[in-house]
């Protein structure tokens, strides 16, 4: 989440929502918390750079004896607990109409400002900015210090076996130079597992309802283990029907994935919800994008970026990675780049007997075959990924002061 201010908005109100939703500042990414629950709201700090909490008042869609009213009464008093425990972030309230006693009363309470939901776009972006300028610099800052690990997605549109290979190398290749984390939430599930003969003691779902417990210790004794080195989380074989994911969940495990390991790889191949994509790829540093020359893989992929980018999903690196190339058929990857408007990061051989020797006796295709064409791409395009570690932070310091600038662009506009 390079280059973004962040904001907690919590409201359970359609219409609050969709106005929300409707901005077309990519920098200003919301993250939508429905309940006044403060340990929630904390933890999702503890997680994120937040630039502020909107409370949406809820109270005020009503107007009968406000002031009197339970509902008013618990918004102040949320109001009055963030400001005490956390002087340094703001809140603001959202409501549809504001009258001099609810202004006083808010701001007395500890509200920084007031927004009117439905207000013109460069008027709220004109408030948040105000509230964005105190982070700028002290994100930047701390990276040094924090050391948070890099995360990488794998995306692909059509159920392959082929995004599970390729997340199952590139880990194992980062795991040679950095610690380094698979997750594989990819479809079909659990693929990751098979093709390393591991079987998985704790998955992604035990993970996310049990966020408060997991630390170093759990990850040590829980995490699948790879001879490598590399360690595993995946998705179970049968994911429950009813397994849901918050916004504020995926953002606080994502934050502690990163504070353990250096490199996270996820597999999302398969995943084809728009929705759920762009709220996890919101949060991760860099998204490759899986396709084969075939028509039917570039059409699908296509599609999929095509409606990745109509949410306002701000794509910034992100490349290309072609499958089962082969040079002198069409459409080379030039024109596929082309179209797709993405930069081509590698391009794999078919290697058809390599890969299923790998598969059907567990072991990597860089343990089996290290001297193998796609052995060696697997290792360039890691080592591609890890370089970047390094220039990003060189370029941080120069990167906060032109979001300043155009902090102050912003609020004068």
């Amino acid at each position: 989440m390079q280059d973004s201010r962040n904001y907690i908005v919590v409201s359970n109100g359609d219409e609050c929502i969709r106005w929300l939703r409707n901005i077309s500042d990519h920098s200003s990414k919301f993250i939508f918390v429905e309940e006044q629950n403060i340990a929630k709201v904390f933890q999702l700090v503890d997680a994120v750079d937040i630039n502020a909490v909107l409370l949406h008042m809820r109270s005020q869609d009503f107007r009968q004896e406000v002031a009197l009213s339970p509902a008013f009464l618990q918004e102040i008093a949320f109001i009055e607990e963030i400001s005490s425990t956390r002087p340094d972030l703001p809140v603001l309230a959202l409501a549809d109409t504001a009258d001099e006693q609810l202004l006083l009363t808010i701001m007395r309470a500890g509200a920084r400002d007031f927004i009117r939901i439905g207000s013109k776009e460069n008027e709220l972006l004109a408030i948040l900015g105000r509230y964005s300028l105190r982070n700028a610099i002290k994100r930047e800052q701390a990276i040094p210090q924090q050391a948070a690990g890099k995360i990488t997605a794998i995306i692909n549109a059509r159920p392959s076996p082929d995004s599970a290979m390729l997340a199952v190398h590139l880990a194992q290749a980062m795991q040679e130079k950095e610690s380094t984390l698979l997750v594989d939430l990819g479809i079909p599930h659990a693929d990751s597992l098979l093709f390393m003969g591991v079987q998985g003691k704790y998955s992604f779902v035990d993970v996310m309802r049990n966020l408060a417990r997991v630390d170093a210790t759990l990850i040590d004794t829980g995490f699948t283990r790879h001879k490598s080195g590399l360690s595993v989380l995946s998705m179970p074989d049968d994911p429950e029907d009813d397994f849901q994911i918050s916004p504020a969940d995926i953002y606080t495990v994502l934050r502690t994935l990163r504070k353990h390991f250096s490199q996270v790889v996820i597999n999302l191949g398969g995943i084809t919800r728009v929705d759920f994509l762009q709220l996890l790829l919101s949060a991760v540093d860099r998204t490759i994008l899986v396709a084969e020359q075939s028509v039917p893989s570039c059409k699908r992929n296509y599609e999929l970026l095509r409606a990745l980018r109509t949410q306002k999903l701000e794509l910034h690196n992100t490349g290309l990675v072609l499958d089962h190339y082969l040079a002198r058929l069409m459409p080379d990857a030039d024109n596929i780049a082309s179209s797709f408007d993405l930069p081509v990061l590698a391009l794999l051989p078919p290697a058809g007997m390599i890969r299923l020797s790998a598969v059907n006796t567990g072991e990597s295709i860089l343990e089996q075959s290290p001297k193998s064409l796609y052995a060696i791409r697997i290792r360039e395009l890691a080592n591609t990924l890890l370089e970047t570690r390094g220039k990003s932070r060189r370029q941080g310091l120069v990167a906060s002061v032109q979001r300043l600038f155009g902090d102050f662009h912003l609020i004068r506009s």
